[in-house]
């Protein structure tokens, strides 16, 4: 009789207590769901685009020198990349919103990462722009072994090994960093650059020169362009809800 009456109390506890009852679960996570979306801001309607130029004489490419099983993965003797003009567009310059949000702008991580792929003992792309976060996906596309190893100032670096064809590491950065070098250790030449930024107002301009920023609020912004052999340049750029707003940069042998 006591083992009956003690049965029913706890029975009444967990009744009053909600007893993990699927329809309660189910309400937490709506309400988890709602909060994460209210705490993002939602994107805007204004995007900036330009192009980026190099005046003057491009650039010599020089041969890269490599090992025999890196030359074997190329048709062709492979070039530095460094610098890349074709009919005076620039290419590989990373180009960034630096300054004008307004206070209290987050945004969610993106849940597709971001590819760096070592393949012909190059990493691919070059220079590439991902948010604090957000998944770093390194992937080995060559026959033999490689190492990633990043040279970061605030975020934590790491040196590990991508042994085989097909093998991979993910990897995060958490704070804002531009630019992140990244290296391997085991073929010296290999160099990749990563923009890491808390918000997704970034782009890097392709083989035309070109580059475009979108789903910005109206406002006044400093647009940063950066180049790893030809330093920084910014510029303000004012835009309203619709609009699109220009921001061309030049580069020379000078800069």
């Amino acid at each position: 009789m006591r083992f009956f009456a003690l049965a029913f109390v706890v029975t009444l506890l967990v009744s009053a207590c909600g007893g993990g009852s699927s329809e309660d679960a189910g309400a937490s996570e709506e309400v988890s769901v709602a909060t994460e979306a209210a705490e993002s801001t939602p994107l805007g309607t204004a995007s900036i685009a330009g192009t980026i130029t190099f005046d003057g004489e491009a650039p010599a490419r020089t041969p890269v020198r490599m090992k025999p099983e890196c030359m074997d993965q190329h048709d062709e003797a492979p070039l530095s990349e460094d610098a890349l003009v074709s009919d005076g567009a620039l290419q590989n310059t990373f180009v960034y919103v630096s300054a004008g949000l307004p206070d209290g702008y987050s945004f969610a991580t993106p849940a597709e990462a971001v590819v760096l792929d070592q393949v012909g003992c190059q990493y691919a792309p070059r220079v590439l722009g991902m948010q604090t976060g957000q998944t770093l996906r390194i992937e080995n596309s060559d026959p033999f072994q490689h190492n990633v190893h990043p040279f970061p100032e605030h975020n934590r670096s790491f040196n590990e090994s991508t042994p085989n064809e097909g093998d991979y590491l993910e990897k995060t950065f958490l704070v804002e960093e531009v630019m992140v070098s990244v290296k391997c250790d085991v073929h010296s030449w290999m160099q990749a650059y990563v923009g890491v930024l808390d918000h997704p107002y970034h782009a890097t301009s392709g083989a035309d020169g070109a580059f475009s920023i979108s789903g910005l609020p109206s406002g006044t912004y400093t647009v940063t362009a950066w180049h790893e052999q030809f330093g920084t340049q910014e510029m303000q750029v004012t835009v309203g809800d619709g609009e699109s707003g220009q921001a061309d940069f030049t580069y020379s042998a000078a800069s």
